[in-house]
């Protein structure tokens, strides 16, 4: 959660499918719980191979499914198998294009990312793309009012006609398709006699580019004479400063048909980044960087240049910080089709040092179709899962909400690292990487779905600790720098557990060793004792009460302290109780018992203070407010999952507990008067004017949407992610719990939001990080919390979490002696595949694999239901004889470091 700022005011695919050091011991628990009614038909057996074993490659699940599509388009399946959102929403006559997230714009995006760029491209067909390489900034800035169009279109001249390929600007009667997919977005314009498909695409890998593949075909019954001008603004932009960034002037190499431009120093960037433009496929004619000659004395849709039929190879002057200029980069085609004939045309687009620009040109002007091969590794990578016949949906969602989070990545260079950012407003909007707490929570699924990234974003964040105070910033700004906002109780939290989560799911011990610097210091520690430093300034914050000190900004909930008076935090009491003994499972297997004795036994103490936290009303108090508890005759969503993860509640307490989450934050049985029950997520907050609620703090203005008990209220998709875990916990304990589980993650899903609220853009493709309360004057509306009205969508929150509590469900914890595996999914057959580790269940049968980055013995202890007969199973296709023993079946295999070890259990 982020805190109340001041907004800022801004202005389908269709073309053809073109060394770790070993352990010794690792243990892999598997537990088979008694499933629930088997679902036949599942699509899991898809991702099988050889004699059943399941395997993590690039086979993709069924997802063909509309369900979820909202008003504004319908999801398909791509040429690739992958999912894609076709727009088909007139946003210039229709009523529903108007948002009120954007103050009634009809603009509406969706992220086109890899491991570095990230961009927006728009229904109206054109991309923006983001840097932040250096300072946190728009290379193309859309400023429409002042003929800045972002880039990834162009414009045809057919004997004369001109012709837009941008959606508000297409000719009367011409059909188009604009298409959203996994890493892309295709778009196209088809008129009497012409067609062009183009595609966008930020090609999978590290490469600061973007493509644009332009299709074009002669579908008259003549030649045409046909000339092609390829549009990208310059328009940089750094949002953090609000200042626009000056440039040097344009230079063309006709050697490699490249237009470049450096930007000037600015904001203690003293070695930026070029803009460049190059043609890979097709020969260039003439090009210009002048907005005043391309347009002249014509319009957005009919430049005067084009027109004109000619660019003149001419020159745009420099432009100083602070002045918006008028540069742009277009680049002219001269062709000659035949009736029926097409061409294909390829434009590079990016930024980066001058002269590492011509080797990333040659790189795709070799390249023989990179669309398609980028669109294979993105397959390839991303994990998948199935749900069994009629979830497909769910297996589509799956897939793009893993595009969504591996495309939130971004290689800041002076931090030498990647890490994934929270996007959304906060980013785009403000300029600023918040926050620390945010890169921590997201190397948790990466630690799955690919570790080398979950490391970086750990050394990225380990980066920011100081040597002095030990308290990490609020997040960081450009040229890592550190972000000061405020100081928080939890940060320390989330940096021990993502290292703990790390080292017990890979065994990758060694990855601790690594030296990493200070912030502000030239002094460095390992890995390790950045984490161990983290451990002891969380616990300098214990009050004497037993809870942590709020400090200025207090939790994850920031500014509760100012909002409602916090001064102590049990949240951070239930998240170190839970946190402290994984670590201590790390620091055991590194040998540093003392450690490990320290966290078990700080641990203990805190799960006493947590359990005195239990209300007389049936929940966990939220904290203290001076000597008063705050939170006794009203529940606060955000300790309740932490603590029950904690394993503070007796069985009695949980029944209790759930039973009151339900009531209060899902509406479940509330009286008429709160509009319950909650159609998507769990509420943070019950309804102001519930009238089993004793106790209010929200103030008028504050918080997410209105009507709230608590600040901040809202739904918010990151703790709600917390209580789909939460929930899977006390499966078996409190009667439905797979039940619940199963519903807070479908509701938590980008499809019931859009089926549930079908009108509203944000909520389809991507979301913000909260939206209103079921009981809330306006329950489908999203964001918000910045009073912002000119960015909405893309934070990574829900992404994240639709991930991450796929493996939740599938029942994957790591643990000291190795993996427990006990899925939770409310039916018999299913698949989970990451590269790390991957579970598939069908009726009375459990199967999977596992690839620890550290070799070692593995025990694989498999948990069979109460009962069950003629237990049997297989390592790599072998029978092996089970040791049953209390309800567990044993097996005991070796593997080497990085090899996957396959095993099935059938009772």
């Amino acid at each position: 959660m982020r805190p109340h700022l001041g907004p800022r005011p801004r202005s389908s695919v269709r073309s053809a499918v073109r060394p770790v050091r070993g352990l010794g011991f690792i243990v892999v628990v598997v537990s088979v719980p008694v499933l629930a009614a088997a679902t036949a038909g599942s699509q899991a057996g898809a991702s099988l191979t050889g004699s059943g074993a399941l395997a993590f490659n690039a086979s993709l699940p069924a997802i063909s499914s509309s369900y979820g599509s909202g008003d504004f388009g319908r999801w398909t399946v791509d040429g690739f198998g992958l999912p894609s959102y076709r727009y088909t929403l007139d946003q210039q006559t229709s009523p529903l294009a108007h948002q009120a997230e954007l103050a009634g714009g009809t603009d509406a995006w969706s992220q086109v990312g890899n491991d570095r760029v990230k961009a927006d491209a728009f229904n109206q067909g054109y991309t923006e793309l983001w840097s932040q390489d250096r300072l946190a900034q728009w290379i193309n800035q859309i400023d429409t009012a002042h003929r800045h169009l972002g880039g990834g279109f162009g414009y045809l001249n057919v004997d004369g006609k001109v012709i837009s390929t941008l959606y508000d600007d297409r000719p009367p009667g011409a059909a188009t398709e604009r298409s959203f997919g996994v890493g892309y977005f295709d778009h196209s314009v088809k008129t009497a006699g012409i067609e062009a498909d183009e595609v966008v695409y930020a090609p999978f890998g590290n490469d600061p580019v973007l493509l644009h593949d332009v299709h074009i075909t002669d579908t008259s019954a003549r030649s045409e004479a046909v000339s092609w001008f390829e549009y990208w603004d310059v328009n940089p932009y750094v949002q953090s400063s609000s200042q626009y960034r000056g440039l040097t002037a344009p230079a063309w190499s006709s050697a490699s048909q490249t237009l470049s431009v450096g930007q000037l120093p600015l904001d203690g960037d003293t070695a930026p980044l070029s803009i460049f433009l190059s043609q890979i496929e097709g020969p260039t004619t003439a090009y210009t960087t002048s907005q005043s000659i391309f347009f002249g004395a014509g319009s957005v849709a009919r430049p005067q240049a084009v027109a004109d039929d000619r660019l003149g190879d001419t020159e745009a002057g420099p432009v100083p910080n602070g002045t918006e200029g008028t540069t742009l980069l277009s680049l002219q085609s001269r062709l000659k089709l035949a009736p029926g004939q097409s061409v294909n045309l390829r434009y590079a687009y990016g930024y980066g040092e001058p002269e590492a620009i011509a080797p990333v040109v040659a790189k795709y002007r070799r390249a023989q179709d990179p669309f398609a091969t980028s669109e294979h590794r993105w397959a390839a990578s991303l994990p998948k899962a199935s749900f069994g016949t009629g979830r497909q949906w769910l297996a589509r969602e799956f897939l793009w909400d893993a595009y969504l989070l591996r495309s939130a990545t971004v290689d800041e260079q002076l931090c030498g690292e990647h890490t994934v950012t929270q996007g959304g407003y906060y980013q785009y909007e403000e300029g600023e990487n918040w926050g620390t707490r945010s890169w921590l929570q997201y190397s948790v699924p990466l630690t799955y779905m690919d570790p080398d990234l979950a490391r970086q974003t750990i050394i990225y964040s380990a980066q920011f600790q100081p040597q002095s105070t030990l308290q990490f910033p609020y997040g960081s700004t450009g040229l890592c720098r550190a972000y000061q906002l405020g100081q928080s109780d939890d940060f320390d939290f989330w940096f021990m557990w993502a290292a703990a989560n790390y080292g017990l799911a890979t065994r990758d011990l060694s990855f601790f060793d690594t030296p990493i610097r200070f912030y502000g210091s030239s002094s460095s520690a390992s890995l390790w004792d950045h984490v161990k430093l983290a451990f002891l300034h969380q616990q300098s914050l214990l009050a004497p009460n037993g809870e942590y000190q709020a400090l200025s900004l207090g939790d994850w909930s920031d500014l509760l302290p100012t909002y409602s008076g916090m001064t102590e935090s049990d949240l951070v009491v239930a998240q170190c109780a839970y946190v402290y003994p994984e670590l201590a499972d790390v620091a055991q297997l590194r040998g540093d018992r003392a450690f490990a004795s320290a966290l078990r036994l700080a641990a203990a103490r805190l799960l006493v203070t947590l359990r005195g936290q239990w209300t007389g009303n049936g929940w966990y108090a939220r904290g203290l407010a001076g000597s008063q508890q705050l939170g006794g005759g009203v529940i606060w969503l955000e300790p309740q999952p932490w603590a029950i993860l904690a394993g503070a509640p007796t069985s009695a307490q949980a029944s209790t507990l759930v039973a009151n989450i339900r009531r209060y934050l899902d509406g479940v049985g509330a009286p008429a008067v709160v509009h319950g029950p909650d159609r998507i997520g769990t509420s943070l907050s019950p309804a102001r004017d519930d009238p089993g609620v004793k106790e209010t703090t929200s103030l008028p203005g504050t918080g997410e949407g209105d009507n709230n008990a608590v600040y901040p209220g809202g739904t918010w998709y990151e703790p709600d992610g917390w209580l789909t875990w939460a929930y899977t916990a006390l499966d078996g304990e409190v009667p439905g719990a797979r039940l619940l589980a199963f519903d807070e993650y479908e509701r938590s899903t980008l499809a019931t939001h859009a089926a549930v609220y079908p009108d509203q853009w944000v909520g389809t493709t991507s979301v913000d990080d909260t939206c209103w309360s079921f009981y809330s004057s306006d329950p489908g509306r999203c964001g918000g919390v910045l009073g912002v009205t000119d960015y909405e969508g893309q934070n990574t929150e829900q992404p994240e979490w639709m991930v991450m509590d796929a493996l939740d469900l599938a029942g994957v914890t790591s643990t000291l002696s190795g993996y427990r595996i006990s899925p939770h999914f409310p039916f018999a057959t299913f698949s989970v595949r990451f590269p790390i580790i991957g579970v598939s269940g069908r009726g009375h049968d459990l199967s999977g694999y596992v690839r620890p980055l550290a070799g070692g013995t593995l025990l694989l202890q498999v948990a069979v239901p109460r009962g069950a007969a003629g237990v049997t199973a297989e390592v790599d296709g072998t029978a092996v004889r089970p040791v049953v023993s209390a309800g567990w079946a044993n097996l005991r295999v070796r593997a080497g470091a990085g090899q996957v070890v396959d095993w099935s259990v059938t009772w």
